[in-house]
């Protein structure tokens, strides 16, 4: 079965060593029968540091959020076949350094997360997928009086680094990589949001980006910091005390159950992205450092680290296409090609050259 997918590939072209063009638009053809697939480069839309980008539900709409000072939230209108882009629009929202974004439980919002100010922002889109108007912004710093902090100054700053909405649940996660805690929020009818619980790590942790299942059961964290994956199991609902009230229902309380390293590799390592398998049997994990992508099973009791394949230089971000797993390789100037079978991991193909790669969006 012959399968043709659209890429968004984000690559830093500004800051830094930014090589890239902004983001670039990829055709990938895949027959299904182990062949490599085909890649054809198509639209370009040059931005300064694309740091993620996501789709609108529909496919017609591509979003950036823009690394820079102030952060920026683009809109990019792409054509059916992929050949033409074009910027719809633009908005610059209250802080710095924006490295994520989500759709918000209301559909009508996207929040961002902005590890260099310490702040989730959220924006007001329009039918046509415009931002149009930062209605929140939560400030992480609010959040930063625990004791248990570890000791560096700089550590105990907040950066927030990812927003995921729990499936199941009508809450989003932001993991936050100086606070050691994935910070809990509820959305409200006008678009707001508020803290409505947290998940404690351990000191040193550095929660970057985590993987949920279908009801949000389990929650899979990369903890950048420590190379380690944290699994957080929802609590039985006889043993929920003393819950805040904007967590009064079942089930919407976690405690974290193991902690496994990710990587057998001697290097250190720091954590980047992480995703659960179609079928929820296995994660995904990329290791910056050893410069790999790890496989591990949910068969056994805890996650199982079972495959682990070499990769381009810092694979920041990566993304699944059927049984492919494309790996953004930042340092390495390239995306890998990967196929998953079963709990085994092989190339399947060339790396695909892409400067300054960031981070990878398959088209609904």
């Amino acid at each position: 079965m012959t399968t043709t997918a659209l890429i968004a590939a984000g690559c830093y072209s500004r800051s830094g060593t930014g090589r890239g063009p902004g983001i670039e638009l990829l055709s990938l053809t895949a027959d299904g029968d182990g062949s490599a697939p085909v890649v054809e480069r198509l639209a370009v839309v040059d931005l300064p540091d694309p740091s993620f980008v996501l789709w609108s539900p529909d496919g017609t709409v591509l979003h950036a959020v823009l690394e820079g000072d102030p952060t920026r939230v683009v809109a990019v209108r792409v054509s059916a076949d992929g050949q033409e882009a074009e910027v719809i629009g633009e908005l610059a929202v209250d802080g710095a350094g924006g490295c994520h974004l989500g759709r918000g439980t209301d559909p009508s919002t996207l929040v961002i997360a902005q590890y260099g100010a310490g702040t989730v922002a959220t924006v007001r889109v329009d039918e046509d997928g415009i931002p149009v108007g930062q209605i929140d912004l939560d400030d992480h710093r609010d959040h930063s009086d625990r004791g248990d902090q570890r000791d560096d100054s700089e550590a105990q700053e907040p950066h927030p680094h990812q927003v995921s909405a729990l499936p199941g649940t009508p809450l989003l996660a932001v993991p936050d990589l100086g606070l050691d805690r994935v910070l809990l929020y509820r959305q409200d009818s006008a678009g707001m949001i508020d803290l409505a619980g947290e998940i404690p790590l351990s000191r040193g942790s550095g929660p970057r980006h985590l993987a949920a299942d279908h009801e949000s059961e389990q929650l899979h964290i990369a903890c950048e910091l420590s190379g380690m994956v944290a699994t957080a199991v929802r609590a039985e609902a006889g043993s929920q005390r003393r819950r805040p009230a904007a967590l009064e229902g079942p089930s919407h309380r976690w405690s974290v159950r193991s902690m496994i390293p990710a990587s057998a590799r001697e290097q250190s390592n720091a954590l980047s992205h992480i995703e659960l398998t179609a079928d929820e049997s296995a994660l995904l994990v990329a290791n910056r450092g050893p410069d790999t992508l790890s496989l591990l099973s949910l068969t056994p009791m805890r996650p199982l680290l079972v495959t682990e394949v070499e990769v381009g230089a810092h694979p920041r971000h990566f993304t699944q296409l059927d049984d492919l797993v494309l790996v953004a390789a930042q340092e390495g100037d390239r995306i890998d090609v990967l196929r998953r079978r079963g709990e085994e991991l092989e190339v399947a193909a060339a790396p695909i050259p892409a400067p300054s790669v960031a981070c990878l969006a398959v088209r609904p």
